[in-house]
């Protein structure tokens, strides 16, 4: 996976190149892409980013909703590659290497915008893990006073199914440590990636944890922002956590993944609502 160059920087290049040749762009415009799972249902994802090829040839790499100029007319074969923002950071984004290539014969027209709404589906023989609480938590509690409690669907969220999970921070229950249950993870291989949709008014830790010559290890890898707003609501939020680094240790066994939440700041209360956790690999 590579970084890129700024969106803006890039759509200020491409747009000039086509001032100084004097020639008159078609236009294309994506919509946000859908993801859809294999019967074609909306699933959970945050695409912000597209890396654009007409002809095979590479347009740059835009944001959705935006007028990507092209020096081509007629039909022509478009494909886009996905893009998402790893561990949630705006200046870290990569092509998502589970989603496929989308691509559309788009008949071009110069002066004029052909609009085109993509949907992007997840490679074939992936290996996941999914905790989408519409049957129970799949999360261990250890050593904390708060735990994991499903409730029922509140249809905020794409693809939210019958529940959700809730941690609720308050005196006598003020932190909470949740880990990956079922069988643990094997193998070093990378990518690795942990999708996740959550809301929150306090700090989320999410991290690694596994046996290293018979000693338990747990790592912290990136803090979850709170999603609550200055008018008092609290959004969803969906991020995409790169764990191929904390994971690559050799000789490591029993690897899982944990939520951790504590109250901080002098806080008494804390919310935090989790859905549709996905750890992807290959």
């Amino acid at each position: 996976m590579t970084r890129v160059l700024p969106l803006v920087g890039l759509s200020l290049l491409f747009a000039t190149a086509c001032k100084k040749d004097g020639a008159i762009p078609s236009y294309i415009l994506f919509s946000t892409p859908v993801v859809v799972d294999a019967s074609g249902h909306p699933v959970s994802s945050k695409i912000t980013d597209l890396w654009v090829y007409v002809d095979d040839k590479p347009v740059g790499v835009w944001e959705p909703q935006r007028r990507i100029p092209v020096i081509a007319e007629g039909m022509a074969e478009v494909k886009l590659v996905a893009g998402i923002r790893r561990n949630g950071l705006v200046d870290d984004r990569v092509q998502y290497p589970f989603y496929s290539t989308w691509q559309q014969q788009v008949s071009l027209v110069k002066g004029q915008v052909a609009t085109v709404d993509p949907q992007v589906r997840y490679f074939d023989g992936l290996d996941t893990w999914l905790a989408d609480f519409n049957s129970g938590s799949r999360f261990d509690t250890v050593q904390c006073t708060a735990t994991l409690v499903l409730l029922p669907s509140d249809s905020t969220l794409v693809d939210q199914g019958s529940q959700y999970g809730r941690i609720s921070l308050g005196p006598g229950h003020d932190s909470y440590l949740g880990v990956s249950s079922g069988d643990a993870f094997t193998g070093t291989g990378s990518p690795v990636f942990l999708e996740m949709d959550y809301r929150s008014d306090t700090r989320v830790l999410v991290g690694v944890r596994y046996q290293l010559m018979g000693v338990q290890q747990q790592v912290g890898h990136v803090y979850l922002k709170p999603t609550k707003a200055s008018d008092g609501s609290m959004p969803w939020n969906k991020i995409y956590i790169d764990l191929s680094e904390p994971w690559a240790v050799s000789a490591a066994v029993d690897k899982r993944f944990f939520l951790k939440a504590a109250l901080e700041n002098g806080a008494t209360s804390g919310t935090v609502d989790v859905d549709n956790i996905k750890l992807v690999r290959r």
